[in-house]
């Protein structure tokens, strides 16, 4: 029997099996990052190499991981459908998703997006206040990243809170670790400022709602939902950036003790429901779960 994700957990498995666990139109928001397949196996030493390199900075590595290695084009677009197919499944009618994409291969997302019931809103970005000077000194710096917005169904009725003012389409906030600390440490090699997805949770969602991360990494999407007073759930199939997750969004909420709303810090699950003894942090092997 199909069960609602319940609030305010990491859920360490692959989003796909995960998801067909749940119902049908159950989630308020979807807010992601998915691989975008763009790793390659290049190291820059510029510590090796300062005349060449005048910005003296740590070596830049262009492998985040084997999580965004795919045998084929095709092999990475039969992932990405599959995944994106349950999220539309499980998201509410007028309900909204956002996801940060590779730009060269935006469009083709768009399209099967708008052929499974999703109104295409906006396209939205982040401006990196400091992005990353070039070391090869060919190019621009990379300064954007882009995001599409759609909705479910029709936007008639959906959730904009327009009454919070006018706001841009993009977001100016600094890349996380590279020349502040503002959100803390940098634990994933593509992590989103916490600052960016506040924003469009406060404006797209209310209060108690639930806010879904389907590749939920270093937490920014949870962290920045719990921030709002909106409730989360993330998915992480990597059990590195699932701990490192899950004792983010801990630090979170210990440093800051109540939830926005004044209230306890509610549904944070601390153990598995009917269970006892249940150290945090432990993995669950039969439901993937990691205890906040």
């Amino acid at each position: 029997m199909a069960r609602k994700p319940s609030p305010n957990r990491i859920i360490k498995g692959d989003c796909l099996r995960v998801m067909k666990k749940w119902p049908d139109n159950s989630i308020d928001m979807i807010l992601t990052d998915p691989p975008w397949f763009i790793s390659k196996q290049v190291k820059i030493h510029r510590s090796l190499n300062p005349q060449k390199y005048k910005y003296v900075g740590k070596d830049i590595s262009l492998d985040f991981g084997k999580w965004d290695h795919f045998d084929s084009e095709e092999a990475y677009w039969d992932y990405i459908m599959a995944r994106f197919s349950e999220m539309v499944r499980v998201l509410k009618p007028k309900g909204h998703l956002i996801t940060f994409f590779d730009q060269r291969r935006i469009s083709h997302l768009i399209d099967y997006l708008q052929e499974h019931n999703m109104l295409l809103r906006q396209h939205l970005y982040w401006l990196k206040s400091n992005p990353v000077p070039r070391a090869r000194k060919v190019d621009f710096m990379v300064a954007l990243e882009q995001a599409v917005w759609f909705t479910k169904g029709t936007k008639s009725g959906a959730t904009f809170n327009y009454q919070l003012g006018q706001q841009a389409n993009y977001i100016r906030h600094s890349i996380v670790g590279h020349t502040t600390k503002a959100d803390g440490e940098r634990i994933h090699p593509t992590q989103k400022p916490i600052g960016v997805m506040q924003v469009w949770i406060k404006y797209l969602t209310n209060k108690d709602e639930l806010v879904v991360d389907p590749f939920c990494g270093s937490a920014a999407t949870c962290i920045a939902a719990w921030q709002c007073g909106r409730n989360f759930a993330g998915i992480e199939s990597k059990h590195q950036y699932a701990e490192a997750a899950r004792k983010r969004v801990r630090q979170f909420i210990r440093k800051r003790g109540r939830w926005p709303a004044g209230e306890p810090n509610k549904g944070l699950l601390l153990r598995r429901p009917g269970r006892t003894g249940k150290a945090r942090g432990a993995l669950n092997k039969t439901s993937g779960e990691l205890l906040c």
